[in-house]
């Protein structure tokens, strides 16, 4: 996924059903025909594509072994002549090719229609916008064969028509009169709603507005219609402001207006939900316990998310994901979708189910007011959009369960349950119920039944995702069809369209002969089945997802805690870090962490925690910029770190990863309670010691860490505690770790876990130690002869911005030799600039007395410099 949308313009609305009327359209085969090269006689309806291969449309594909960087297509297409009265009228036809990788010129009967983006040398690169082209009408073969030529240059090996619509269309006055509505909000809860119409062509319109207001019952309380004319001259703007609407009684508001044209029977009709009480607030109720009980029990159970704080490293990641990323956002881009159906992206339809999911996390671990303000109406937006057939997805009828619909689904679930997990809100759960119910009647094996296959991307792995949250759907609402659905996803799998997610993971045991090898859905299904395994116990299902973490582990993880290039898995032991390597998609990182966690549950074996420590200090975090709250779509090794506050799908998938960390600090690790994360901060939790008494325990922990492994950690109880163990894991890349109570001293590690099981006495203290080494690691096949450093769970890096002096003198990359070092653990905070978060900085001193000076690669390029992990050092002898 490699997309964005930047919105600057403010509509304060959260619901818009746009229908467009009396538009014929032509659908596109689904199939098309492709040839490498670069010919431009193949433009021409004469040119002989009878050897060319064929391809379906929606799909993109890669090929490493091209020496060119052009491709065309072919598409043929008869067009009725019943159309042609509407294309005269609306002057032409319009050409719908979705999204093409990467640059595209359009000929149609020989004739370029359009260009997207710009040809070397002098590339402007343009994949993610949609394409949509005017045909005249002169030009058209009516009731004949029609020829559209495309010709494509991508330079990275990326081909493809692969995200729709595909279609043809006569053209209409909504083709080139654009309308923006706002909505200003007055004293006293009233709001004045204003449309814009703007001319993008030279012709002319004139037509009528009737708008009216409805209650959320729909009952009518105001009506207006007023005229509109738009001078046939490009850019002219004409404004249409409505009476002020003022109602004391009404909280929500159902704004509708249809625009009509004079001379058509073509109209444009939009609905919006509008929040009259903008203070609105939601009462929370009593957190819900599952209905249906896991028949495997978790060996692990985190601390409560609200019984825990963080004040150390990972407490100020935590704030500052909460205050300049959550509080922050772009809430009408990220309803995009929901406003103005399609909206300007069709993924544009999953933001919004992450950002709850994200926001009721933080919301559990901070309570704070605003986010919960904001949630709310966010959540209320949502479930609002929702049609009464449960249809809760961003396209327009003629487009549903197509390309990214069942994955923004998903999202919604995912969302929606997380929402009301937190809040016990029950119209939340029953949105899901009605999103689940219109899943379970849409796809299946029954006759009229979809394929769920074809219903998404990555030969289906994208949509059959959604058994994640169908399975919590199943937990929290008891209803076996839910499980059902799960089973016939699993059955969908090994269809021969299908990516066989089981059998060619138990087959070959390497996740790139799964599916077509693509990292984030891919993953995405194993955390599915990881949950599917804990509600059912079936044994296959934990093998495959272990297989798959360990071939991840062995071949394809990068020492930052990440795996994927270009967003897919990559053969064995090949990991290139660069800015042009596209490594370490966001979206990867937080699903990573995901499969690591139900792992972790499921088990209880630290080796999956040891991964989430490594993924949280490193990549994830590093993915987040600690000043702006920005995000990286990929988060490089080498190079500058791609900030950027678009929506994407890594913007709203790291801050989802941050959120989770709360659940990795303290738990109740085989009925021990376990300090995993040395965080500092205070950890409560509730206990039952012997004789069936409960105990109160909150553990205080003082400490810098990462800077330095010293802590003071205090017991407090709400009563004496009769030989409870309490465990402290003894992370793998330490050498040393002692505690101390009182004059007794613990080393004994036992399954990677200190455990003192004495009396404990309220307000008892101790002290632990351990040692922070700093460690070389070889670059292997990717980076021969270099070397990154790691001090403790860290990765460090070379922050250009902090060695400027050193680099313009002499860069190591020039170097036709290594440099040599010595290094030093030791943090120097005064190496940093004033404006830099955070306060570690370590030197390496070289052979000529110079210093270079490194930083978690977390905190690095957080002013904009390039970084570099993998150095020309070596050891001095």
């Amino acid at each position: 996924m490699k997309w964005s949308i930047n919105t600057t313009v403010l509509i304060i609305m959260l619901l818009a059903c746009v229908t467009i009327s009396n538009a014929q359209t032509v659908e596109l085969p689904k199939e098309c025909k492709f040839k490498y090269g670069d010919n431009i006689s193949w433009a021409s309806p004469s040119s002989n594509d009878a050897e060319w291969e064929k391809k379906s449309m929606g799909s993109g594909f890669h090929f490493d072994d091209r020496k060119d960087n052009y491709i065309w297509f072919r598409i043929k297409v008869v067009i009725p002549s019943s159309m042609r009265p509407q294309a005269e009228h609306g002057k032409g036809v319009q050409l719908f090719l979705g999204k093409i990788d990467d640059i595209d010129q359009t000929y149609f009967n020989g004739k370029l229609v359009g260009q997207t983006g710009t040809f070397p040398p002098n590339y402007i690169s343009k994949y993610q916008s949609n394409r949509q082209y005017n045909i005249p009408v002169n030009d058209v073969q009516w009731d004949k064969e029609n020829i559209i030529a495309i010709r494509v240059f991508s330079p990275d090996g990326w081909f493809g028509l692969y995200e729709g619509p595909y279609k043809l269309a006569a053209a209409q006055w909504s083709d080139f009169i654009s309308i923006t509505q706002n909505i200003t909000r007055t004293n006293n809860n009233g709001f004045v709603t204003t449309l814009k119409f703007t001319n993008n062509s030279n012709n002319s319109f004139e037509g009528s507005i009737n708008y009216k207001i409805l209650d959320n019952n729909r009952k009518q309380h105001f009506a207006e219609t007023k005229s509109v004319n738009i001078a046939p001259k490009l850019g002219h703007e004409q404004e249409v402001v409505f009476k002020k609407f003022q109602s004391p009684t009404i909280k929500i508001a159902r704004i509708i207006y249809t625009v009509k044209e004079n001379s058509s029977a073509a109209t444009i009709s939009n609905e919006h939900i509008y929040l009259v009480d903008n203070k609105m607030v939601l009462g929370v109720q009593k957190e819900p316990n599952p209905v249906v009980a896991n028949k495997v029990k978790d060996l692990y159970e985190s601390v409560e998310f609200n019984q825990q704080r963080m004040d150390g490293y990972l407490g100020n990641r935590m704030t500052q994901n909460l205050m300049e990323r959550l509080l922050k956002i772009d809430e009408s881009g990220t309803m995009d979708g929901y406003l103005e159906r399609p909206g300007h992206h069709p993924w544009a339809g999953e933001h919004v189910g992450k950002y709850l999911e994200t926001a009721s996390n933080v919301w559990r671990y901070t309570g704070n007011a605003k986010l919960k303000m904001q949630m709310d109406q966010m959540m209320l937006q949502l479930i609002s959009s929702q049609l009464p057939d449960g249809y809760l997805g961003t396209y327009v009828p003629a487009d549903y369960w197509t390309s990214w619909d069942v994955w923004s689904h998903k999202y919604n679930l995912y969302g929606l349950l997380a929402y009301y997990k937190s809040t016990g809100y029950v119209p939340a759960l029953d949105a899901c119920k009605k999103m689940g119910d219109l899943l379970c009647k849409t796809f299946g094996d029954n006759p009229g039944q979809k394929d769920i296959i074809l219903a998404g991307t990555h030969i289906g792995m994208a949509a059959t995702s959604v058994l994640d949250p169908m399975v919590e759907l199943y937990r929290y609402t008891g209803d076996k069809k839910y499980l059902d659905f799960c089973y016939y996803i699993l059955k969908a799998w090994d269809q021969d369209n299908g990516p066989k997610i089981i059998t060619a993971m138990l087959a070959t045991g390497n996740v790139t002969k799964v599916g077509n090898g693509k990292a984030y859905e891919m993953l995405s299904n194993f955390v599915g089945l990881a949950k599917l395994y804990r509600v059912t116990g079936d044994e296959k299902f934990l093998k495959v997802v272990k297989m798959a973490w360990q071939d991840i582990v062995q071949n394809r993880l990068y020492i930052s805690g990440t795996t994927s290039s270009m967003e897919y898995f990559q053969v064995d032991k090949i990991l290139p870090a660069s800015s042009k390597d596209n490594m370490g998609e966001g979206c990867v990182t937080t699903t990573w962490i995901q499969l690591n966690q139900n792992l972790f549950d499921i088990t209880g074996d630290l080796k999956y925690l040891e991964q989430i420590e490594k993924t949280i200090y490193n990549q994830l975090l590093g993915a987040e910029n600690p000043q702006t709250g920005c995000v990286s779509y990929y988060t490089s090794l080498m190079d500058a770190k791609p900030y950027s506050c678009d929506i994407t799908c890594c913007t709203s998938s790291v801050p989802r990863g941050i959120a989770m960390i709360p659940n990795f600090t303290m738990g109740n690790l085989k009925k021990v309670p376990t300090i995993l994360l040395y965080e500092a901060g205070v950890y409560k939790d509730s206990y039952i010691a012997t004789g069936n008494k409960k105990i109160d325990l909150l553990l205080k922990i003082e400490s810098n860490f990462p800077e330095s492994g010293n802590f003071k950690v205090t017991v407090n109880t709400s009563s004496n505690i009769d030989s409870l163990p309490i465990a402290f894991r003894v992370p793998s890349w330490c050498s040393s770790f002692v505690i101390k109570v009182g004059t007794e001293e613990y080393k004994k590690v036992e399954n990677n876990c200190v455990t003192i099981k004495r009396i404990w006495t309220s307000g008892e203290k101790m002290t632990i130690n351990f040692d922070i080494p700093l460690q070389e690691i070889q670059g292997g096949k990717s980076y021969p002869g270099k070397t990154a450093f790691q001090r403790g769970p860290q990765v460090l890096a070379l922050d250009e911005s902090l060695n400027q002096a050193l680099i313009n003198a002499k860069s190591p990359e020039t170097e036709n030799n290594l440099w040599s070092f010595k290094p030093n653990g030791t943090s120097c905070p005064e190496l940093l600039p004033k404006q830099w978060i955070g306060k570690q900085a370590y030197s390496l001193l070289l052979q000529n007395n110079n210093k270079l000076i490194l930083v978690p690669f977390a905190d690095a390029s957080q002013t904009g410099a390039s970084i570099k992990v993998w150095m020309p050092l070596k050891p001095i002898e």
